[in-house]
């Protein structure tokens, strides 16, 4: 089989070095996908540090970057990326096996849309399979407060200066594309032309509270269209 993996975070830069068994290095033109610094990382170096998930409600669209496994049988594929980002539940690793016509459940139940962009791209593309980390954004169950990038950038002000410290450092350490509501404000830079689906967004250097106020008014938390049920 022919394996993508794809990333829009961390792993781009330190997969290799963490073990992820790539052919090459991860190249863009990966899906877009909505993508926000929306969970609360509760373990590892980065506890107590927001992090980038797949996230339908408050993410925006951005493109990602996408691999090509060593591996050619897809459970030994799921099984090192498992490895790789330290992930103790097998249904927080996702995939679509498009030889079987077959996809992880929990990802479909979680992020539909995102599954159908994979698939779609996965055959453009000619892969027989995609993988990816599908940890859902817990803001809101964690600090039992809604997600907001007001919220969010609150979130990340007040946290202990060790931790904030990493909060930024990971942040700002994100691929160069990734440019997330949540990004931009702690970045000092704002957002321009608020895209509709498919489009990346793109940024302008601005102060804080000018930020502020612009997000504000497009960025609002959406109600969720389906329901997850934990497994």
């Amino acid at each position: 089989m022919k394996i993508a993996i794809l990333s829009w975070g961390s792993l781009i830069k330190t997969g290799k070095s963490r073990n992820l068994a790539i052919t090459g290095d991860f190249i863009g033109g990966g899906p877009t996908l909505p993508i926000e610094f929306s969970r609360v990382s509760q373990s590892g170096d980065r506890a107590g540090c927001l992090t980038l998930v797949i996230d339908e409600i408050n993410g925006v669209n951005v493109p990602t970057q996408y691999a090509i496994s060593a591996h050619q049988h897809l459970d030994w594929a799921l099984a090192n990326l498992r490895f790789v980002e330290n992930i103790s539940l097998k249904y927080s690793v996702g995939y679509v096996n498009l030889v079987s016509g077959t996809e992880r459940g929990w990802a479909r139940e979680n992020h539909p849309r995102s599954v159908d962009l994979i698939t779609a791209w996965a055959r453009r593309m000619n892969f027989d399979a995609v993988i990816w980390t599908s940890l859902l954004s817990n803001f809101e169950k964690v600090l039992a407060t809604p997600f907001t990038v007001a919220n969010a950038v609150s979130y990340v002000n007040n946290l202990p200066a060790p931790v904030k410290e990493k909060a930024m450092d990971y942040i700002k350490d994100a691929p160069a594309e990734i440019i997330t509501p949540v990004r931009c404000v702690l970045s000092g830079t704002i957002i321009l032309n608020p895209p509709p689906v498919e489009q990346p967004i793109e940024c302008l250097h601005e102060g804080e509270e000018t930020l502020m106020r612009f997000l504000q008014r497009f960025h609002r938390p959406r109600q969720a269209t389906h329901t997850s049920a934990a497994r």
